[in-house]
């Protein structure tokens, strides 16, 4: 059996791998959540669904200077710095990301996400 922080770091990782999966989105984004992102402001889980329709799959994902805070038995948050290819992209797409997770009838579900820019520092 997979520990909740295997489990939440499996879901989260998969919205970048499944980007053009409206059903991943569907299964994993509760329903009254919400993504804040630096480029695009609040997107609603619906309007991120049919977004995916149009997306293509990121690639060479990394998860770097990972955070997982194991608020109680249903919550869980994580922040991190993400990068991930898409084609077409002349360079990796970079952005500080933090989420908060929560189990709903013994489900993780994505609840809040937000992501930035990010660059290392010089």
């Amino acid at each position: 059996m997979k520990s909740k922080k295997d489990t939440v770091l499996e879901i989260e990782r998969g919205f970048w791998e499944q980007s053009n999966d409206p059903e991943f989105y569907k299964e994993n984004f509760l329903p009254d959540g919400l993504s804040v992102i630096e480029s695009m402001g609040f997107v609603k889980p619906a309007d991120a669904a049919k977004m995916s329709k149009e997306a293509k799959p990121w690639t060479n994902v990394k998860m770097q200077d990972v955070h997982v805070l194991d608020l109680n038995e249903d919550t869980m948050a994580l922040a991190y710095h993400g990068e991930g290819s898409q084609e077409g992209m002349d360079k990796p797409y970079r952005t500080t990301v933090s989420s908060v997770y929560v189990r709903k009838n013994g489900d993780w579900k994505l609840a809040l996400t937000s992501h930035q820019s990010w660059e290392d520092a010089k």
